[in-house]
């Protein structure tokens, strides 16, 4: 049959020849399909998956009363690149949380549809029950782990941190961030990966939430410049500021850049705990 022929068929044609029809690759013939009686889940997945069918025959069979409780169909239109955003949006409350986040990660899906999907499943974050954050924890992309760092308990931020998706970048940005929780520093501290990165570590004498036993580690560690600049930088603890001196000083070196403010560390100072925080 030529084209014309298999678009009047394919409305009223039986089962056999219905089911070799939608595998075609024009638009109204996959139309005229979604139309015919002998239509079955099956064959209206398959539609569902094609990227030659139209937004309008996909949004035909996210109302179609026939499969109005398939869960794989709903789950195939979403997936298509075409169908209009008002129909995907529609389905996600129908969507496991898992797929959802699956779908963050389809490169095939228009960007601004990824970052609304994005946002509906941040919103879900806070009533989602642990067990739900830790597994999301290892498969959702950057910005939904950033987020179950920043919500999650430490089960949760463990399994953030040992996730593939962190960069040692997204690490300092975290730290840096005003609204980071003092767990999520101390975890990120004491990580086995994640405190051995240079630039993580500089981060983290910076932040006020470090335990001081480790940034005072951490500082033996530094570049003899970074450590100049550090002690230079408002933002550091004053707690850590007379390690960073005692430091500066066995290395025969003396902080230029702090400017007439000094600290001195007595013979008797305490690191403290390891679990607390810089507070003198």
């Amino acid at each position: 049959m030529d084209i014309e022929d298999k678009i009047k068929a394919a409305q009223t044609a039986p089962s056999e020849e219905l089911r070799r029809l939608v595998w075609e690759r024009h638009p109204d013939i996959l139309m005229n399909a979604t139309l015919n009686a002998n239509l079955t889940e099956d064959m209206a997945i398959l539609i569902a998956r094609n990227s030659s069918a139209s937004p309008e025959t996909l949004g035909f069979l996210a109302g179609d009363v026939r499969f109005k409780d398939s869960y794989n169909l709903k789950l195939a239109i979403c997936r298509n690149p075409r169908t209009p955003q008002r129909v995907t949006f529609s389905l996600l409350k129908f969507l496991r949380t898992f797929d959802i986040s699956d779908l963050t990660k389809d490169q095939r899906i228009p960007i601004n549809v990824r970052q609304k999907i994005e946002q509906s499943l941040t919103e879900k974050i806070p009533s989602m029950p642990g067990g739900v954050k830790t597994a999301l924890a290892r498969r959702a992309n950057t910005a939904i782990v950033a987020e179950l760092m920043q919500k999650g308990d430490e089960r949760v931020i463990k399994a953030c941190l040992e996730g593939p998706v962190l960069t040692e970048g997204i690490i300092c940005g975290i730290i840096n961030a005003k609204a980071t929780k003092p767990a999520v520093i101390r975890l990120v501290a004491e990580h086995p990966k994640w405190s051995l990165r240079y630039a993580v570590k500089f981060a983290l004498i910076r932040n006020f939430n470090t335990p001081l036993v480790r940034a005072a580690r951490f500082i033996g560690e530094m570049k003899t410049s970074d450590l100049k600049e550090l002690y230079a930088d408002p933002k550091v603890p004053a707690s850590t500021k007379p390690f960073i001196f005692r430091e500066l000083l066995e290395r025969d070196e003396t902080p230029e850049q702090a400017g007439e403010e000094t600290y001195e560390l007595g013979e008797d100072e305490s690191l403290g705990s390891d679990t607390g925080d810089n507070t003198k």
